[in-house]
């Protein structure tokens, strides 16, 4: 589902372990979410984007139109 989690992540020079810090999700959950092996609800998504400065449409790949 977050398509682009992982591209908007270390484009913001931020590792995993700073990710999970900054938005109080676990490491292993966001590496799950980075390889498809698990989905996020709503709410962590949301958390992600504001962490990430991103909208959640960003995050999944959704194109603008």
């Amino acid at each position: 589902m977050l398509r682009n989690l992982r591209n908007i992540r270390e484009a913001r020079k931020m590792s995993q372990v700073e990710l999970s810090r900054r938005s109080k999700v676990n490491r292993v959950n966001i590496s799950q979410y980075e390889t498809c092996v698990r989905n996020p609800n709503l709410t962590t998504a949301q958390r992600l984007a504001e962490v990430l400065g991103v909208t959640v449409d960003e995050l999944i790949g959704k194109k603008a139109g």
